[in-house]
């Protein structure tokens, strides 16, 4: 190098320290911040995930406080529960204590139904003051509103929404239809042949899903017999029966004109419970004569009684009565009134054609018969019939079925919103992520297949927000319904009534008003509590404290992950930094000579 102007070996030197220098100060920086990425240009595409993974964790972070809010509250409603149902317990020992008249004064049971009145202020007190941050949890404010026309109403018993979520909408509707109705258990019983009862004395027993009992049938039992035997122990064994009277026969007669058919049916059944009568009833028309007034007589011998109806007729030899004349006359008159019964097609205003000949009525005869069945619907629900002694077969399916001596009911069969249902009796219920509820349907709107009803939810409930996700996934829609004494009880009555005053008191236990009335709205306050609180409990175990954990989790790795990219890693570092100081200081040095380099060239000069 003999060129002073341009000094190429120093430049060279310095831009080698100052890469030293900038490595130096990236350590520096890395160790004095702990952060490999400090700035965007560290890591462009580092800077760019690591944000993403933040903010999930800060997600991550409030979604668990949020479950860990959502159990306090839960909690705190469950605590107010228990102390409910600890009441609803005293009540009802209270009220069994209280049913032992016999060994009781008037003064004891009085002092029983003051504890009672006690115990149901005390009830309606913890639902109006268990709060939770000036919310109120369990007197009704948490539960969720619905509409529904009154058609629709008259359909249901009840209608429960445990949870919903509203997921871009200010309504939910709820529609259900009901595939296959619920039956409940059936067995047939047909009469004797004859209608003159058992043949011997009998011993039945009767099964049901409250119970077994014995029933001692006598000689000679008729079917109204049976029925007062098993009704009498319906409470018992949960089975009733129902008694089908015979069907003697019933024919119908068609007329040219509109509104001029009839129907006429033997209405004989008071007399026996066998339909094959000795004595066939016939109807005779008798041959149209002109002017003639419409009437009738009767005649009868040991197989037949024979009503024979004359038209009336005007001069010109025309029919001029109608179907409602013919049934006037015939439910009018002495001789026929007791035989049979007419029926008209719409009004009876049409009149009826000419005619002649006999009519039998004794096409759809059947003999009268018992129905054992359950007091309830669903699988749950059965009726056994066994003979202990005698002969007494049952049927199932109808009184020519096969034989049987037990058969359960079925279940609903719904659809809620497009879902299959879970049936039970006659409360269909669908539980989902979005939505759980459960739709009572009562006992008419049961027996049409096909039948629909339409539910809205217009609000209310509590929304936590328990996942990352603001939407359907990341929430939880918890209805809390009413827990007090107007809102406890079932379809035996609410649970106020138990108290002085309330018509169901233990001051009014009676002919009206049975014991068992009072223990079974107890009872079915107990259940409502006990199924709230069991819910309640399910979601805060298996939902809010496993989103806790598998959240805490997420939080872990999620952390971790953004821990690799952006985290110094020291020992790295550190070995970074000694190398850098070294670089830097060899560089300062090789400057140093480089800059020396152009004072040889004066060596030139002389």
């Amino acid at each position: 190098m003999t060129r002073i102007n341009t000094n190429v070996a120093s430049l060279r030197g310095l831009r080698s320290l100052n890469k030293a220098n900038s490595q130096l100060d990236t350590s520096l920086t890395r160790l004095s911040t702990g952060l490999k990425i400090n700035s965007g240009k560290d890591n462009p595409s580092g800077l760019i995930a690591s944000e993403t993974l933040r903010s999930q964790i800060s997600t991550i972070e409030q979604s668990i406080k949020n479950s860990s809010r959502a159990t306090n509250v839960i909690g705190t409603a469950d605590a107010a529960l228990g102390e409910i149902g600890g009441l609803l317990n005293q009540v009802r020992a209270l009220v069994q204590e209280g049913l032992n008249e016999g060994a009781l004064s008037q003064e004891e049971i009085e002092a029983n139904q003051l504890q009672i009145d006690a115990a149901l202020s005390a009830i309606n007190r913890i639902s109006s003051n268990t709060t939770f941050a000036g919310d109120r949890l369990i007197d009704g404010s948490k539960a969720f509103r619905t509409e529904q026309t009154a058609t629709n109403a008259a359909k249901l018993t009840d209608v429960q929404v445990n949870g919903a979520v509203f997921s871009g909408s200010s309504t939910i509707t709820i529609n259900t239809e009901i595939e296959t109705a619920a039956t409940k258990g059936e067995l047939f019983y047909n009469t004797v042949t004859g209608g003159a009862g058992l043949a011997s004395a009998t011993a039945l027993e009767v099964s049901g899903s409250k119970g077994t009992e014995i029933v001692f049938l006598g000689q000679g039992s008729t079917l109204n017999n049976i029925e007062t035997a098993i009704d009498a122990l319906t409470d018992s064994t949960g089975v009733e029966a129902i008694k089908t009277d015979a069907v003697l026969g019933s024919k119908a007669y068609d007329s040219t004109a509109a509104n001029a058919d009839l129907t006429f049916t033997d209405i004989r059944t008071e007399v026996s419970d066998d339909a094959s009568l000795a004595q066939v009833v016939k109807i005779e028309f008798a041959d149209k004569s002109a002017g003639a007034s419409l009437g009738v007589t009767s005649s009868s011998n040991a197989t037949e009684i024979k009503l024979t109806v004359t038209l009336a007729a005007n001069a010109g030899n025309a029919v001029t009565s109608t179907a409602a004349d013919v049934k006037a006359l015939l439910e009018g008159d002495a001789a026929s009134q007791d035989y049979i019964e007419v029926a008209v097609e719409g009004d009876g205003s049409g009149l009826v054609d000419e005619a002649s000949g006999e009519i039998s009525i004794n096409s759809g005869q059947q003999d009268a018969f018992l129905t054992f069945r359950s007091t309830e619907f669903g699988s749950s629900e059965f009726v056994g019939v066994n003979a202990l002694q005698g002969t007494f077969s049952t049927t199932k399916t109808s009184v020519s079925g096969s034989a049987a001596d037990r058969v359960s009911g079925t279940d609903i069969v719904a659809r809620i919103n497009g879902q299959v249902a879970q049936g039970k009796g006659l409360r269909a219920t669908l539980t989902t992520s979005s939505l759980d509820a459960s739709i009572a349907f009562n006992e008419s709107a049961n027996g049409v297949s096909g039948n629909t009803h339409t539910l809205t939810i217009t609000g209310g409930g509590s929304l936590f927000q328990i996942g990352q996700e603001v939407s359907a996934a990341g929430q939880l829609g918890i209805g809390i319904e009413g827990m007090n004494t107007a809102r406890l009880g079932g379809i035996s009555g609410k649970l106020y009534e138990l108290g002085s005053g309330g018509g169901k008191s233990l001051l009014d236990v009676g002919p009206s008003t049975p014991g068992s009335d009072l223990v079974n709205i107890i009872e079915e306050s107990i259940s409502r509590v006990s199924t709230l609180r069991g819910r309640l409990g399910a979601i805060q175990k298996n939902v809010i404290e496993t989103n806790i954990s598998s959240l805490g989790v997420a939080l872990e790795n999620i952390s971790e992950a953004r821990s690799q990219i952006v985290d110094t890693d020291f020992a790295q570092e550190t070995a970074n930094l000694t190398k850098a100081q070294i670089i830097s200081q060899a560089g300062i040095s090789v400057l140093s000579i480089a800059n020396q380099n152009p004072q040889q060239v004066l060596s030139l000069l002389g």
